[in-house]
């Protein structure tokens, strides 16, 4: 269980820094996908070896769902992101208006795991 949380505090660390790297310089460069896709693959990690040691079914909990719902909003705002470095405009104007909330739902998935510990 040690190895699933660093790899999930990891992908919190990776996240927060390229929400908010593009936040405050307002554009989404090229390195902040290398550590968005990094802290993807650190969250599918965690969240696999969480779901392998639980001694719930992945959805039957509340802590469950949001992780799993989490883990989909990163997966597309990870591929919209993608898009977005390489078509600049409303594509990454729209990404800006979004990433935060999506960092948000993350944060919610993370903090309901953080309660049941």
């Amino acid at each position: 269980m040690l190895f699933a949380v660093t790899c999930v505090s990891i992908a919190f660390l990776l996240y927060t820094i390229v929400i908010w790297s593009e936040r405050i310089t307002r554009k989404l460069l090229r390195w902040m996908i290398g550590c968005f896709f990094l802290g993807f693959a650190f969250d599918v990690v965690g969240t696999s070896i969480m779901a392998v040691l639980s001694k719930h079914p992945l959805l039957s909990t509340t802590h469950g769902k949001c992780g799993v719902f989490a883990l989909a909003v990163m997966f597309l705002h990870l591929i919209w992101a993608t898009l977005s470095v390489f078509k600049e405009g409303k594509c990454q104007k729209y990404f800006t208006k979004y990433s935060i909330y999506a960092w948000f739902t993350w944060l919610i998935a993370l903090i309901t795991g953080m309660c049941l510990t």
